[in-house]
This record gives C-alpha cells, structure tokens and sequence, in this order.
C-alpha cells in the first residue's frame, strides 16, 4: 500500500477521532501516557513457559492450525475506511476427532471473535478447564479461534488502514470459506482436514461482539449469533475512560497506529477479570494486546448504525454477561433491540468480571454455550 493511501486513510481516522474528543466531557481527556508493562511477564514467568511445552488437549480432540486468504475490505452497513490489500488471517479449528471424521452427518462449527485487548489466546488459555476450545469439543462442539489480522499471528497492517466494518467483512469471508471448505489446513494425520460445514455460528466477546452483530445483519450467513460482555448502549464509567484516554494516544499516531486499552497489568486485570484463580491470572495477564487504533476510533460510529439495524437480525441469538463485569451493563436493554430474532435468550454468570471464560465459573459458561448449540 503507498504512501499516499495510508496518509489518506490516517487523515480520515484520526480526524474521527479528534472530533469525538471534541465532543466528550473534560474529564476524559486527561490520558496517559502509554506503557505496555507486559514485556516483563512474558520474559519471567518460567511456570508459563513450562506449561506452553507440556500441555497436550485430551485424546479424541483434534487441534488443527488453519489459515484464511481475506481482503482487507468493508462492504457492510457500517461504513468505515480499510486498506484493501490481501492478508492471512490464522488460527485453529479445535473439534471432537469423531465429528471431523464422519461422513454424511451434518456439521457445525462455531467462529470465535476475540476482544480489543486480546487474540486468539483468550480462548486458548493453558490451563484445565478454561481452554475455551477444548472444553467446547468435550462436549461436542467444533470451534473456529483465530487472530484478527493487526493480532499476533495474523498478518501486521498499519493499525489506521483496518476498521471495525472491515473485521466484520473479513468474518464473513471467513464463514464463506468454511462454508465452502476452501481455507488452508496444516492438519495431517488423524482427524486431517476438516473440509465444510454445514452450519457456522459466530461469537464474539467484548468488541468481538459488535464485530460478530455487524457480520450478521450486513450479510445474514450465519446460523446463529452469540454475543458475550458486548453492549452498544452499556459502557461503564470506567470503559469510557479508557476508551478516551486511548483514543488520545490514538491522535498521536500511536505506535504504527496501535495502543494499549489499559494501561498496564494492574488496570488490565481490574478491568477484565474477577473471581479469577491466580493461577489462570498468570497466564492471562502477559498475553496484553495492542489493538488497532482503526477499528477503537470507527466504534462509535458502528453504533449509530448498530441501533437501526439490530432489530433485522433473524437468527437465534444468546447473550452472556459477567455478573461483576466492570466493562459492561445492560444486557436486558441490549437484548431488547433485537426485535426481529426467531428467539433470545440471556444468561449472567455468577460473580463472573468481563473476562468471564476466566472466572471460577467457566464450566458454567461452557455448558450453557454447548447446550445452546445442541439446540440449534
């Protein structure tokens, strides 16, 4: 991409963005200045490092990396502006070995969305019983998790050339090749490829909400939507604050267009998780992104948008909540937008913070999703 565009682009975004802090109250534009303040985890924690090198998923699941082709695009109804180069999205699509292996059944599968201060990782945390994946394929269930380009594995852009509207196309690309069976697999031996799925659910936690929302009313391709710790009218008085003061390092330029959402550890685990063991907190913690300062600054505006559409959404749709959720509220009024769905139903987990696949109450999150997708 020329230099040119990427100006172009960087002249539209965070002139978005210094028009919302124009309009904000006074108080949230005291921002910080940022500080990664992860580094340090990932260089100390020898019990992680110890763990990445045993942990094995339980026999009879399969755990099988693939990658997707997808063009950096925005043809949904929340307009924002994107790059519009080819990227690699990667990830792995974890599945009961059985269901990967049969012929003639039908077969679903169920794409994860992670948060802004997340990747793939969220649901792939090393430690028994909140190993998001893996507790799904105990019970039947297949699963797509995958870094969003701007994200670990996948692909590195400018962080001002992507936008919320184009994670969400991308989605849709990706539920239209595993539709079609047309993304690459580096699974071999047993389980190999796992081909084409008959049925795609998509999820998303946080932000990976409001992208997995957009992907379903602009293109109406998925079989069902689940939304966790997501509201479009809901943020707290401490999400707004981050928010804004990330915002403000974004109009800086960020680094290449990226910035932290908490500024260190201790607000990130304020933040995210509650009634969480330490054990699972030391795992998580380190693992901290950056995110796109695209897709944090066309957010709001994807709400305005949000708010009509919603109600044309069809599909059966479950809302998850943490109980203690310090990022968001308003699940019942959020529930209520979606007036056109064949059936909602919602769930609060206990004592459960934003992260709530973290908290001691995991098993519940597990079985009410795999029992909501039984049913489908």
């Amino acid at each position: 991409m020329n230099s040119a565009r990427i100006s172009r682009l960087r002249t539209v975004l965070l002139g978005a963005a210094a028009a919302l802090l124009a309009v904000t109250p006074v108080y949230w534009a005291n921002a910080v200045t940022e500080s990664p303040g992860t580094s340090a985890g990932r260089a100390t924690d020898e019990n992680t490092q110890q763990r990445k090198k045993t942990w094995t998923l339980d026999k009879g699941i399969s755990d099988i990396p693939v990658s997707f082709t997808v063009r950096n695009i925005n043809r949904t109804k929340a307009s924002c502006p994107v790059d519009g180069r080819t990227y690699t999205v990667r990830g792995h699509l974890t599945a009961p070995t059985r269901l990967l292996e049969s012929k003639g059944a039908v077969r679903a599968i169920t794409l994860y969305q992670h948060g802004i201060a997340a990747g793939e990782w969220y649901w792939r945390v090393e430690a028994d019983g909140y190993h998001h994946a893996e507790e799904l394929a105990a019970r039947g269930h297949a699963s797509l998790t995958i870094d969003r380009i701007g994200y670990d594995t996948s692909d590195t852009l400018d962080g001002l050339a992507t936008c919320i509207g184009g994670q969400a196309d991308i989605t849709h690309q990706i539920v239209q090749q595993l539709r079609e069976g047309t993304y690459r697999s580096g699974g071999t031996g047993k389980g190999g490829t796992s081909g084409a799925f008959d049925k795609v659910f998509l999820a998303g936690q946080s932000n990976g909400g409001q992208i997995a929302q957009i992907a379903a009313y602009s293109f109406r391709d998925i079989d069902g939507l689940v939304l966790m710790d997501w509201t479009d009218r809901g943020l707290t008085p401490q999400a707004n604050a981050r928010f804004f003061s990330s915002l403000q390092t974004c109009l800086r330029g960020g680094t290449k267009g990226y910035v932290y959402y908490d500024l260190g550890p201790a607000e990130f685990r304020s933040g995210n998780f509650h009634d969480t063991d330490p054990a699972v907190l030391d795992l998580a913690v380190p693992h901290q992104n950056r995110h796109p300062c695209g897709d944090m600054v066309s957010q709001l505006g994807a709400v305005l948008v949000d708010l009509r559409e919603l109600p044309t959404i069809t599909v059966p749709v479950l809302f998850m909540y943490g109980e203690k959720d310090a990022r968001v509220e308003g699940g019942e009024e959020h529930r209520a937008l979606f007036t056109g769905a064949k059936n909602t139903q919602l769930v609060e987990i206990p004592d459960a913070g934003h992260y709530m696949g973290m908290a001691r109450q995991a098993p519940l999150v597990h079985d009410t999703l795999a029992d909501w997708l039984d049913r489908r």
